[in-house]
């Protein structure tokens, strides 16, 4: 025989009028009004709210134990991972400014009307389009790069 079992968490969530309504006040005519911030706030408490319960509906087991016990604990652990994430992104944008104006000398060009270039180069295996673009005092600055496909 095969038992399933089934838990279901219910949590009261507040209707968009209700939350509208937390942030409302009166106006001078007797009628609800609403500041520009506080709809501001009362959007955001309205997303917040739904993110938590998608969040709770969708819970991951992890070791058969809830990979984050609370949503904050969830919204915490993406904000750090977005922030090495980007920590991770610079650092390697460093690196790759390095090498690109490492061998820049090597592909200045010689017309000086040329506001504007770029050449490929590689680091750690990989291909990367250097674009460099002259500044306001003649120097070459490097505007972005890709890795070439």
């Amino acid at each position: 025989m095969v038992s399933f079992y089934f838990c279901i968490i219910t949590t009261y969530m507040k209707s968009k009028e209700e939350i509208l309504n937390s942030y409302n006040t009166t106006g001078n005519d007797g009628l609800p009004e609403i500041s520009a911030p506080d709809l501001l706030k009362a959007m955001e408490t309205y997303k917040e709210q739904y993110a938590e319960a998608a969040f709770n509906a969708a819970r991951q087991l992890k070791n058969s134990a809830y990979e984050f016990a609370t949503y904050a604990d969830y919204a915490a652990h993406t904000l750090q991972e977005a922030r090495q994430q980007e920590q991770n992104r610079d650092e390697f944008t460093e690196a790759i400014t390095l090498a690109a104006n490492s061998v820049l000398p090597h592909f200045i060009p010689h017309d000086r009307t040329i506001k504007e270039f770029s050449f490929n180069f590689t680091m750690q295996d990989k291909s990367y389009t250097a674009f460099y673009k002259k500044d306001a005092e003649g120097y070459w600055q490097l505007n972005t790069w890709t890795a070439a496909i």
